[in-house]
């Protein structure tokens, strides 16, 4: 169902989920075929790497976890993360793909299955309010006053979907010159 601004309106955190899940594994599945040896590969058709996909992908999903985290300990959140303002989100995004991406593909792939389940299972834990209600959260009180569901499905949901659009897209420019000749 959509809201009035176009955004996707989940009637429960299992509506959510299945959203996380089906939008992840569309985006993972892409990967069948990307190895270490073409994940950096640059092509003008898509503005950001596979590796630096999945690094995005990593890095959005542990900063929300670790708000959350933060907010629980009962420190003081600093949104992005400390060391980054708002309109610093491409030096963000070059740390990640620094941070995350280093280790090879499939480590990355591993590293993003596991932030995904501990989302869900975050979502699993939380009461209706404190994720469809505005203001249940520090780290999500903005001027803007989302939800942490719509947090959750503009850094996760929607880039999963769209990702997974620009590396099919990736892999079709880049990878069918060098798909071995059957002989």
């Amino acid at each position: 169902m959509k809201g009035s601004e176009g955004m996707q309106v989940y009637k429960n955190s299992e509506e959510l989920i299945d959203q996380i899940k089906v939008s992840y594994h569309k985006f993972i599945d892409e990967y069948e075929g990307i190895g270490d040896d073409v994940a950096d590969e640059r092509i003008d058709q898509v503005d950001k790497t596979p590796r630096e996909m999945l690094s995005y992908q990593v890095g959005w999903i542990n900063m929300i976890l670790s708000w959350e985290k933060t907010e629980a300990g009962g420190t003081k959140i600093t949104t992005p993360t400390p060391g980054y303002q708002w309109d610093q989100m491409r030096e963000l995004y070059h740390d990640f793909n620094i941070k995350y991406g280093s280790d090879g593909i499939e480590n990355e792939k591993e590293e993003l299955g596991s932030v995904v389940a501990e989302l869900i299972a975050w979502i699993e834990n939380m009461s209706h309010d404190e994720l469809f209600k505005p203001g249940e959260r520090k780290w999500a009180t903005t001027k803007a006053m989302w939800p942490v569901a719509k947090w959750i499905r503009i850094n996760a949901v929607s880039p999963f979907t769209n990702y997974s659009r620009q590396v099919r897209k990736w892999k079709n420019f880049n990878l069918r010159d060098k798909k071995p000749v059957n002989s």
